[in-house]
């Protein structure tokens, strides 16, 4: 358990995660929610099951684990800013102000959406820390939320027309698994123009975000979005200072926090006067995430090609549908040309609820398994065998019927490329099988496992699996480990070595 006033840590992503199956926690009244009181969330989104794209969560987002640098991303003016807030560890400074936020909203008797409450933290970044302000922040969004839903959750039926135009939609993700909504003004109707339907825009990115939060992020893992803006052959009676300010005010103070880098592609000449003004809205930390391209090829840094489309740099041919959204599975390393994977596993957003999508700020009065926990339906389990992970209950548990979690006791803040000397757990799960390493390399752990990995963990861990192959650990304490340096900075029984053209881990290695 974590105590309170324990010593401040540096912010590292949590490894690896625990799992609860629960039925949604969106139904019903909530009285309370990290640290606040709450009514009932309304209903935001509705979307056609087969209108949610089939790899609109890929496997590979929930086995993430975001370096200390995705954590909280430094500037370089010397600035820095927390990305990842939920089912993961503050700051001893970040929790007090936490709760003095708490403190003061519940003095004054405010309720708020759990989504709300579970954004208290990116209101407390935006602020500076400042207290005050970020209460005003949340009342702002909780009313904004209210008025903006109060017919009724945003229908992708009734967008289908707009979502048709192209003009944002979401293409793939990023090498570190962050969605990319693409964004092209050309597009526009010039009847929106005309009509000044400003409105219509704001709709289809609030409906971006919605989708994006509900069936793309896990908290914890990746929280945040890439932006793609390009500008060719936009003109200047295309562009309009007030509109653009009319959407900023939308997704900067009620998404907040939600973008992590905002690339600009084909800045036209006649367009740099209005940039200037534009930039001119931002904060300066908004300043520093915007990247201005002078090439598209340099998107190749940080895209696998098959998530662009060609005129972005990639090897995607031009895009003519746009929603469903056209995902495609990984790989997502940088540069990656060879396609997605044909074997990835398609639907793994059924697995998470609607509440494990909100996610939740760090309790110190809860448990560590439980502040980590991820929620999954109850019928998520095949799902995620098919992604070669088997999660089960090891040990009895107060939620023993309905809950299986993997708890790291020690080697949490092992260094990358490098194995901790021992590694505890009083509850284990294992992959149920390993298709995870490359055909190349061709280095999963099986009875016959080789120790190409360059350790001797590889027979170890043989003798402790026993000689029926692939079964969860129920007699396990300890795991003696020698010095081994693995490319990628992981290490995992599962996969003792990634693919050589790596740099993140593959797909269904569950992190020791």
């Amino acid at each position: 358990q974590v105590a309170k006033g324990s010593k401040e840590q540096q912010p590292t992503a949590q490894s690896p995660f625990a799992c609860s199956w629960v039925k949604s926690t969106m139904s019903g009244r909530a009285p309370c929610a990290n640290g606040f009181q709450t009514v009932p969330e309304l209903e935001t989104l509705t979307c056609k099951d087969e209108n949610v794209s089939a790899f609109s969560l890929p496997s590979e987002v929930i086995m993430f684990e975001p370096s200390p640098s995705l954590v909280v991303a430094p500037f370089d003016n010397g600035d820095c800013e927390r990305k990842i807030h939920c089912n993961i560890k503050l700051q001893a400074a970040e929790q007090e102000k936490l709760m003095a936020l708490q403190r003061e909203a519940n003095a004054q008797s405010l309720k708020f959406f759990p989504s709300v409450t579970a954004m208290a933290t990116r209101f407390l970044s935006h602020s500076r820390m400042d207290v005050k302000k970020a209460l005003k922040s949340m009342q702002a969004t909780q009313e904004w939320r209210q008025n903006y839903f109060k017919d009724g959750p945003i229908e992708d039926v009734s967008l289908l027309e707009d979502l048709g135009h192209g003009i944002v939609y979401f293409s793939g993700r990023d090498v570190e698994l962050r969605p990319t909504l693409v964004v092209r003004g050309t597009r526009i109707p010039a009847q929106w123009y005309k009509e000044k339907r400003v409105d219509r825009l704001i709709r289809l990115l609030v409906f971006c975000m919605e989708y994006m939060t509900r069936y793309m992020l896990v908290p914890g893992r990746v929280e945040n979005l890439s932006v793609i803006v390009d500008l060719k052959g936009l003109g200047l009676s295309q562009v309009s200072v007030s509109a653009l300010s009319d959407v900023y005010k939308v997704m900067s103070h009620h998404y907040s926090g939600r973008v992590f880098r905002f690339y600009v592609a084909n800045m036209p000449t006649c367009l740099s006067m209005i940039a200037g003004m534009a930039k001119s809205l931002l904060t300066d930390r908004q300043r520093q995430k915007l990247v201005v391209l002078r090439d598209v090829q340099e998107l190749r840094k940080h895209f696998a090609l098959h998530q662009l489309e060609e005129d972005l740099g990639g090897s995607r041919p031009a895009l003519t549908q746009f929603y469903p959204f056209p995902l495609q599975a990984g790989p997502f390393e940088a540069g990656w040309a060879g396609g997605p994977d044909a074997t990835a596993v398609p639907g793994v957003h059924l697995a998470l609820t609607a509440g494990a999508a909100i996610g939740r700020l760090w309790d110190p009065d809860k448990t560590e398994e439980d502040n980590l926990c991820i929620e999954f339906n109850p019928d998520a389990e095949p799902i995620l065998e098919r992604c070669g992970l088997s999660v089960r209950a090891i040990r009895s548990s107060p939620a023993a019927s309905s809950s299986a979690a993997l708890s790291p006791k020690e080697g949490q803040d092992a260094k990358d490329g490098a194995l901790p000397r021992k590694i505890s757990f009083d509850r284990f799960c294992i992959l149920k099988s390993a298709p995870c390493a490359s055909k190349e390399t061709g280095a999963c752990l099986t009875p016959e496992v080789s120790t190409e990995g360059g350790s001797s963990v590889g027979a170890e861990a043989n003798e402790l699996l026993g000689k029926d192959g692939w079964d969860a650990f129920d007699a396990v304490t300890e795991i003696e480990v020698s010095d081994a340096s693995v490319p990628g900075g992981f290490a995992c029984l599962a996969c003792w070595r990634a693919p050589s053209n790596s740099t993140t881990r593959p797909t269904t290695c569950l992190s020791l």
